[in-house]
C-alpha cells in the first residue's frame, strides 16, 4: 500500500511539473503574429520574436507611433517600412508571462528626432501561443508627446 501511495504522490508531482513548464515556449522558436492595429492599404500589423529559454528576443513590430505620419502610397506597407524593435531582450517568469515598461526602442518610422518608448505585457497560453498589450509613447523632437497608444497582440510559431 505504501509503494502505491509514493507512485502516485510521484505522478501527481509530474504531472504538475509538466503542466507549470508547459506555458514555456521551446528556445529558439521564432513566433510570428498580428496586433490589433487598424490596417492601412490592406495590410496588417505583423509583430514578431525570438523565444529565449527565459527570455523573448529580437521582439518587434510596425507601429506609426500614435501622431502617425505622411501619407500611404497605395501597394505600399505602411508597417512594414515602421517597425519598432528592442534592442534588449524581455525577459519571461517560469510561469510564462512578461513585462517590460516605457522601454526605449529603435524605430525607422517618422524623423530622426521622434523616440517612442513601448511597454509590453503579455503570458503564453502554452508553449505555442502568446497573448499580450503593446503601449507606444511617442516624443518628438519639438517635445511634443502622445499615448499610449495601445494594441493587443497574439502569435504563435510560423503563424503570420
Amino acid at each position: 500500500m505504501r509503494k502505491v501511495i509514493i507512485a502516485l504522490a510521484l505522478a501527481t508531482a509530474l504531472v504538475a511539473v509538466a503542466a507549470a513548464s508547459a506555458a514555456l515556449p521551446h528556445a529558439g522558436t521564432r513566433f510570428n503574429g498580428t496586433t490589433s492595429a487598424k490596417s492601412v492599404n490592406g495590410f496588417g500589423d505583423d509583430m514578431t520574436f525570438l523565444a529565449g529559454a527565459r527570455s523573448l528576443k529580437a521582439f518587434s513590430f510596425g507601429t506609426l507611433g500614435c501622431f502617425g505620419y505622411g501619407s500611404f502610397p497605395v501597394g505600399v506597407d505602411p508597417y512594414a517600412d515602421s517597425l519598432a524593435q528592442f534592442r534588449t531582450s524581455i525577459p519571461v517568469t517560469a510561469k510564462g508571462t512578461f513585462a517590460v515598461k516605457s522601454v526605449v526602442v529603435s524605430w525607422n518610422g517618422g524623423d530622426a528626432g521622434t523616440k517612442l518608448k513601448v511597454s509590453v505585457t503579455g503570458a503564453f497560453t502554452s508553449a505555442t501561443s502568446v497573448k499580450g498589450t503593446i503601449a507606444v509613447v511617442e516624443t518628438a523632437a519639438n517635445g511634443g508627446s502622445c499615448g499610449p497608444s495601445k494594441m493587443t497582440f497574439t502569435a504563435a510559431p510560423g503563424k503570420a
